[in-house]
């Protein structure tokens, strides 16, 4: 090879040597840009919450019960459901009271009618007759005053107008109950309403502003007796408090669906994370196969340029040799 040729050569290698490095340099910043994406990959799944089950015993209550009995206007029982404690030690309680409480159930009587016989007083006796036999009307019951309030309270103020209720017994043992209005207006032929009395359980909300709590050995309720505020008088006195445990079924259910479709979405989450981290990965892979053949070009070449520069070298040398 002649010194024009080696040179020409030379310079070819030295150019291609230079793209190569030029290229693996762009290889390994593309591969450096991949590795910044998986590192961020890792870290938004690092960042991810991960659902936890809920714990059973987290849906637990303690229930707070007792019982009232010879207790004016108070009988029944009662279950508390909250309470906090006043500046002055007593406890403020809100109760859920169930007790059996006679109510009035409105009823029209037809086929019906009512006779009366005069007195020598002039007071007439009333006599409600149905097909199912006839009974006499007794007037102003024990009563009637607050059978009147039930009524007026059950179906409104202005129900029952009268002070006094006529009222018999029928052949079940139910009261009913008339007003004076409709027993003496009755005319043949018209209906006549009747409210019967009839014993039913029913719940309602009842606050005990002023209440004195003792505790047991667990910091549980043991025993209560409350107070009016106002007037210091005692509404009941000390009586028993009853602890159950009861597990809260519904909210243990919701927080479980709840964790259950989190738990959906994190593995969603986590999978496609890992399938982008796959793809990154592979990308990489074949930059690293690009960046082995560019090295062994590159070490090609190397070879090739040196054994080229040898030639030069030989040449140059023989050049000169010529003219010396």
């Amino acid at each position: 090879m002649g010194l024009a040729a080696s040179q020409a050569r030379f310079l070819g290698i030295t150019a291609r040597k230079s793209n190569i490095e030029y290229e693996g340099q762009q290889v390994n910043q593309q591969r450096t840009a991949l590795a910044q994406e998986v590192n961020a990959l890792y870290n938004k799944l690092l960042s991810l919450d991960v659902p936890t089950a809920p714990d059973t015993t987290q849906y637990y209550e303690t229930n707070y019960s007792f019982s009232l009995d010879n207790t004016e206007s108070y009988e029944g029982d009662y279950l508390i459901k909250n309470y906090y404690q006043n500046d002055d030690g007593t406890y403020y309680l809100n109760t859920e009271r169930t007790y059996n409480k006679n109510v009035a159930v409105g009823t029209v009587l037809s086929n019906s009618g009512i006779t009366y016989t005069t007195g020598e007083t002039g007071e007439r006796t009333y006599t409600l007759n149905t097909p199912e036999g006839s009974y006499q009307l007794t007037a102003n019951a024990q009563n009637s005053a607050s059978m009147i309030a039930l009524i007026n309270e059950t179906y409104g103020e202005g129900t029952v107008t009268d002070d006094s209720l006529y009222y018999y017994q029928d052949a079940d043992g139910l009261t009913h109950y008339m007003t004076p209005t409709q027993v003496e207006g009755y005319t043949d032929g018209s209906s006549l309403s009747s409210y019967i009395s009839s014993n039913k359980e029913v719940t309602e909300n009842v606050i005990f502003e002023s209440a004195t709590v003792t505790f047991d050995e667990n910091n549980r309720f043991s025993s209560i007796s409350a107070t009016d505020p106002n007037t210091g008088a005692s509404i009941f006195n000390t009586t028993t408090v009853d602890t159950t445990r009861v597990h809260d079924d519904e909210g243990y259910e919701a927080a479980l669906r709840d964790y259950t479709m989190s738990r959906d979405e994190y593995d969603k989450e986590v999978a496609d994370l890992n399938a982008q981290t796959e793809t990154l990965q592979q990308e990489d892979k074949v930059l690293e196969l690009r960046l082995n053949q560019i090295d062994t070009e590159q070490n090609e070449l190397q070879t090739e340029l040196e054994a080229v520069k040898a030639i030069l070298d030989k040449n140059i040398e023989n050049t000169f040799n010529t003219f010396s």
